[in-house]
């Protein structure tokens, strides 16, 4: 067996054998995305000669170099699929936007942000929405992940601020002009498409997240079987979304790994907890995915030390580095804990990734939640 070129371009650089000049949280996951394949953590991984954590253009090129097929889709289909406007595009065709948001969030393309006429478009739509939406704004990429490079507005108001930061988001494939919305929680769904454009969900999971959207961690609730899901009251709905993505995305010939987002919040005019199925659609690899992956291996060993039996469900967390309350003994007081990285690999890094798996949700509950200030 030869083993996988692996080209962990999660920064954003050129893809190569290591990453480089990453923060330490995502350079633990670009560590814990490379044990996914050996040995191999999913069926799909198996005899993959190179793999990218997203294909772009400068991993097709190293692959091709180096005399390996990449894994997944071309990198011109997985851009157009993870390009936030044809995520947005499918939630309208699906009716899959809450109803307070249908018709509010505005597509943009580069040319219309680089045109003289941007400011009065930015106005006119603004103008048409309701105040609720108006009060607080963003302008976010069409290309881009864990909120970078978004530009908050408030009021209704066209700043300078806000314009000065078009010609960037133009050059991110344009930009998506939608309301602020108070967030209860984040989730996301992780898919596999085969080559004859299958669509698998390997799992559901809640997101945990930094204030501004800066991924941390993944836990949910699983079966004897290994299967992952969220455990939000959401679930269905996110699960209904995840299968009408990943249709769509087969059927513009995406394949390979993805993940959509997806957030709870509180709606601005009943105040009624709400769901917003899909935001976006990750086009490659995905946080979600590493972590379910590292849960599947894991299942035998879990089964052994907890007894884990069929009607069972058992609680986890995979995060990228300890959480505030600290990661436990690897008995896991009661449950079970895993390092995902050697210590030698995790000293050099700056960060621990493990998986955490207890009977009770409220001891995770407790570890997730940072300690008074």
């Amino acid at each position: 067996m030869v083993e996988p070129l692996l080209l962990a371009n999660l920064g954003g650089e050129e893809p190569g054998p290591r990453p480089k000049n990453l923060s330490p949280r995502v350079a633990a996951l670009a560590e814990a995305w490379r044990g996914l394949f050996v040995p191999p953590a999913f069926r799909w991984l198996e005899g993959a000669e190179a793999a990218a954590w997203w294909n772009d253009p400068a991993s097709e090129s190293a692959a091709e170099a180096a005399g390996r097929t990449l894994l997944g889709a071309p990198a011109d289909v997985a851009l157009r699929v993870h390009d936030k406007g044809w995520a947005s595009a499918v939630a309208r065709e699906e009716w899959l936007d809450p109803r307070i948001l249908r018709g509010i969030p505005e597509v943009l393309s580069s040319e219309q942000l680089t045109s003289p006429e941007a400011p009065a478009l930015l106005s006119a739509v603004l103008e048409r929405w309701p105040e609720w939406a108006r009060r607080d704004f963003t302008l976010k990429p069409r290309i881009g992940s864990s909120g970078r490079g978004r530009v908050a507005g408030r009021d209704g108001r066209i700043t300078p601020e806000l314009l000065g930061a078009l010609p960037r988001l133009a050059g991110a494939g344009g930009a998506i002009l939608e309301p602020w919305l108070d967030r209860l929680a984040d989730a996301s769904a992780q898919l596999s498409i085969d080559a004859d454009g299958s669509v698998t969900l390997l799992g559901t999971l809640e997101m945990v997240v930094t204030p501004s959207g800066g991924i941390l961690g993944h836990r949910g609730e699983f079966d004897s079987r290994g299967r992952p899901r969220s455990g939000l009251p959401e679930e269905e709905a996110l699960r209904e979304a995840a299968g009408a993505c990943g249709v769509a995305a087969a059927r513009d010939g995406y394949r390979g790994p993805c993940g959509i987002d997806a957030f709870v919040f509180e709606d601005p005019e009943s105040r009624d907890r709400t769901f917003r199925p899909l935001v976006e659609c990750n086009a490659r690899f995905t946080g979600g995915i590493v972590a379910i992956g590292h849960l599947r291996r894991s299942l035998p060993t879990i089964k052994q030390r907890l007894g884990l039996a069929p009607g069972d469900l058992f609680h986890f967390y995979v995060g990228l580095d300890a959480p505030p309350g600290g990661w436990p003994d690897q008995d896991g007081g009661g449950g079970w804990f895993l390092p995902l990285l050697d210590d030698t690999t995790a000293e050099r890094i700056g960060a621990q990734p493990g998986l955490w798996v207890h009977p009770d949700r409220s001891v995770l509950d407790r570890a997730l939640v940072p300690a008074p200030s």
